[in-house]
């Protein structure tokens, strides 16, 4: 049982992945396929063709079928063994069916007849083609006298050559003069339409007559789908998720089942982390780039992210509080002689979500960071035997910026009591050393982010994945990944990353007379292209702080 299953109260895991067709949802598009399958089958149409992408629910389908086949029960008009005229026509259907079903497409020709032998049970007398074929032949003509349908069902079809689909086409010459001896049902992904249009297959596609491509859910089909699955396992959508959770789910899911399921399964591991009994659009945007189950370290890792994230907002509010407290006691000139923007801005800086405390117990590595200061801003780092951690002058990480696309998403002016952490938190709705260390990149003439002249213009960033690409004069690209105020937190950040076959450097930056910031730096990458595909999989693992959710 999954571990929140019990916390939420659910009878059944309500999201596993897994094929069950208890949680069939009776979809529109999905109702159309079942009974495009139910159609073909029953009236002998030979080929059946059923498409739908990846995660759509076919082998649900699938299952749904054989299910109702084992029940009589029909896809128009429920039970069979209901005493109506309509469905007259099916009674006892289920119990005259026999299904051979394979789970995958990839397979050959010589090894699918086979099996449809031995899963018929019939003996293998010879290994021959033709002596096999005779076998069968034989077998549907007596199954037809019996009032019985022998059906292949065929899973994963996309994956099956295109001399097997050729092949094929000697079961579909089994026939009567007044129907097919053996139903055959392709079932597969949209590519598998487009293999079907080859020269060397064409017979095959001409005679496929009964085909459906399943869509995705709508919006509305999405949220009953959720519902749906939670009311079998005892709940519902209102008692679990609140209603932006649920917008969203549908949304990023775009219709596909198996995308829900991720989505809803794994904002439940996080909710139960959190002691969460309902979740939060805040936890859905959380995981809302991971396309498979998270692991428990994974949710481990973004429950603490969420925690400190939580610990922040408090403290935002606690120092406004305390900001707005003492102007009202002292007086709006006297706050400066009590609380300094630069004190401020430090206790900012300490409850921020990328610096994860002392880095020298974690994973068991020991790091040994030097203090740096004005004369030696070059200062070696110590690294593990398995990362290569070191420091630079901040000349090493110049570049020349040949084709970055940053955009400046507005230039303002520096009032009295800016500061850099208070522009991060204005523009970007959260403060961390690299929000501010983009700003302060972008504006070389700000000698102290604790000091801004008055009147002075500020640009702005945009925040992209183009913005933390740096690119050299000679074409090699390096990637800004982070900005840390503590050089432990920049020790723990490394450490915690894998960059097979790149260098990764803790370059120790002077920010003003008395403090330095600590930027994390990988490379090189042959060009942008590569850079910004090595950006974008450090983002979808939710490990770049410029992209930090408030």
């Amino acid at each position: 049982m999954n571990s929140y299953t019990k916390f939420y109260g659910f009878s059944v895991n309500p999201f596993s992945i897994t094929t069950d067709p208890k949680f069939f949802f009776p979809a529109e598009s999905h109702k159309e396929a079942l009974a495009t399958m139910w159609y073909g089958i029953n009236e002998r149409k030979g080929f059946i063709l059923i498409l739908g992408e990846e995660g759509i629910g076919k082998t649900t389908l699938i299952h749904k079928i054989i299910t109702m086949y084992h029940l009589h029960q029909s896809p128009y008009f429920g039970l069979v063994g209901k005493k109506t005229s309509a469905n007259h026509t099916h009674n006892n259907v289920g119990s005259k069916v026999k299904i051979v079903l394979f789970h995958r497409g990839q397979i050959t020709f010589e090894k699918l007849f086979k099996e449809i032998l031995v899963k018929l049970k019939l003996p293998l007398k010879s290994e021959i083609k033709g002596c096999m074929m005779h076998e069968l032949y034989h077998y549907l003509i007596h199954s037809i006298e019996l009032g019985e349908n022998v059906v292949v069902i065929i899973d994963e079809a996309h994956n099956i050559s295109l001399e097997a689909i050729e092949e094929l086409r000697l079961l579909s010459n089994l026939e009567t003069s007044k129907s097919k001896l053996l139903q055959i049902v392709l079932v597969g992904k949209p590519e598998l339409n487009k293999k079907l249009r080859a020269d060397v297959v064409r017979q095959i596609r001409q005679r496929i007559v009964v085909n459906w491509q399943i869509s995705p859910l709508t919006h509305e089909e999405s949220m009953q789908y959720i519902n749906h699955r939670l009311n079998i396992a005892g709940s519902s959508s209102s008692e679990i998720f609140t209603d932006k959770a649920l917008d969203l789910i549908c949304r990023y899911a775009k219709g596909i089942p198996r995308a829900i399921n991720i989505l809803c399964s794994n904002a439940l591991s996080i909710g139960y982390n959190l002691s969460e009994k309902k979740i939060s659009a805040s936890i859905v945007r959380k995981i809302r780039n991971n396309k498979e189950l998270l692991t428990p370290r994974r949710v481990d890792n973004l429950s603490l992210g969420i925690k400190k994230n939580l610990i922040q907002k408090i403290s935002y509010v606690f120092l406004v509080l305390v900001v707005l407290a003492l102007a009202a006691f002292f007086g709006k000139d006297s706050i400066e002689h009590i609380i300094t923007t630069e004190k401020l801005s430090k206790l900012i800086n300490q409850s921020i979500f990328w610096d994860k405390g002392d880095a020298s117990t974690s994973k068991g590595t020991r790091f040994v960071i030097p203090e740096i200061d004005s004369s030696s801003p070059g200062t070696d780092v110590s690294a593990t035997p398995h990362k290569t951690l070191q420091t630079s002058t901040p000349s090493a990480i110049t570049v020349d910026r040949l084709d970055t696309g940053i955009r400046v998403r507005t230039t303002v002016e520096a009032k009295a009591g800016t500061y850099l952490s208070l522009l991060a938190l204005e523009y970007y709705n959260v403060v961390n050393t690299t929000l501010m260390d983009h700003i302060l990149e972008l504006n070389p003439e700000i000698t102290d982010p604790n000091l801004i002249p008055v009147k002075q213009k500020i640009k702005i960033p945009e925040i992209t994945e183009s913005l933390l690409v740096k690119q050299s004069s000679d074409g090699t690209c390096s990637i800004h990944l982070a900005t840390f105020s503590n050089p432990r937190h920049a020790a723990r950040y490394v450490n915690e990353i894998d960059f097979k076959g790149k260098e990764v450097k803790v370059v120790p930056l002077k920010v003003s007379r008395t403090d330095a910031w600590y930027r994390v730096m990988a490379g090189p990458f042959a060009d942008r292209s590569e850079a910004l595909k090595a950006v974008d999989e450090m983002k979808k693992k939710d490990l770049l702080p410029s992209f930090q959710q408030p």
